[in-house]
């Protein structure tokens, strides 16, 4: 098996523990092995169909496979350790995968015989089938999902189906910054090691399942990058009290941003313009604040108990305490603590 060649600074150093990067997802382990066969086993149903060859056939691996699915989206992080291995990928045709490999990794692609080395977000072709060498040690995360998943998001987003089936490239102009999908997959890491599967909300994995993609759609180059971009048409006035009302009535579920717009009968960046204009708020935002609105309601008529904050946070759609924390004392000046201490001393007064 032939190694596509990396630069020196690339390669692995056997003489080097702090070459091991840290691993995500760490809640969600599948395998911890030295089998090729069982690493591979525990990627393939969370990535796309693939061969996994050894570069040194005789020398052991020292790989972790952790992953799990969010709606619709597949993550699965994979170290493989050892001298490393060649993943070999099929045209991915119906289906969507990305790699961010956690340091530069070999590429080829095996229809015209291009040989690069990607650093950084690599979407696996659609038409050809590829090779690639990921760093031993440092691991990589992929991001899969369907196609069709990807382009009913995209209807949703436009309010129409696009010209164009949708197909994604590595190069080209992306609608948004490519850094979005970055930084959108390290928060949806962060918050789901927060969390085991069990304990996700609905809520909570309905939001990072439509971040994620989003984030894919956006800041990835594809064949309706230019629709993306086109300005949303001018808004009826009562619009905003339509979506408002809606939010108030279905808070309580999981809703997406793509359901929103469906109910008012209006496509995403329409959503997004009537809610910066009406309220300065994006459409995430004005459903966060309803539903921080009804965790304040619930701390102030719950009765004390160790979980209390815990329950509630989960309620309003949240896995990481914190960042409840935060946004709730952004908008009324106070802990959540602190609201349900007030409201049990004013029943008990």
């Amino acid at each position: 098996m032939t190694r596509i060649e990396l630069p020196e600074s690339a390669r692995a150093d056997d003489n080097c523990p702090a070459d091991l990067s840290p691993p995500l997802l760490t809640a969600y382990q599948r395998v911890a092995s030295t089998d090729i066969h069982e690493l591979h086993g525990a990627v393939e149903p969370l990535a796309v169909g693939h061969t996994l060859d050894a570069l040194e056939p005789g020398r052991p691996l020292d790989g972790m496979v952790n992953g799990l699915s969010v709606g619709s989206v597949n993550l699965v992080w994979v170290r493989y350790g050892g001298s490393g291995v060649v993943v070999e990928t099929p045209p991915t045709e119906g289906e969507f995968a990305m790699c961010a490999p956690n340091a530069p990794m070999g590429v080829e692609y095996c229809g015209d015989g291009e040989r690069t080395v990607a650093d950084g977000t690599l979407v696996l072709s659609h038409e050809q089938r590829m090779r690639m060498t990921p760093h031993p040690t440092r691991g990589c995360l992929v991001i899969a999902t369907s196609t069709g998943r990807l382009a009913d998001h995209l209807r949703d987003y436009l309010g129409r189906d696009a010209s164009a089936p949708l197909r994604f490239a590595n190069s080209g102009r992306a609608a948004a910054s490519p850094d979005i999908v970055r930084r959108t997959w390290r928060h949806v890491c962060a918050m789901l090691d927060h969390a085991t599967a069990a304990g996700l909300h609905p809520l909570a994995a309905r939001n990072l399942e439509d971040s994620l993609l989003t984030a894919v759609l956006l800041g990835l180059p594809h064949t309706a990058t230019a629709e993306l971009t086109e300005p949303p048409r001018r808004s009826p006035h009562h619009l905003a009290d339509v979506i408002h009302d809606w939010i108030q009535a279905h808070y309580d579920q999981p809703i997406g941003v793509a359901d929103m717009a469906r109910a008012a009968g209006i496509s995403v960046r329409h959503l997004q313009f009537v809610c910066r204009n009406r309220w300065g708020l994006t459409p995430t935002q004005l459903l966060r604040g309803v539903r921080l609105d009804q965790a304040r309601r619930d701390l102030l008529t719950a009765r004390p108990g160790a979980s209390v904050v815990t329950r509630v946070a989960h309620a309003a759609g949240y896995v990481h305490m914190s960042r409840f924390s935060n946004h709730y004392r952004q908008r009324f000046g106070e802990t959540p603590t602190q609201t349900l201490r007030r409201g049990n001393s004013a029943a008990s007064g």
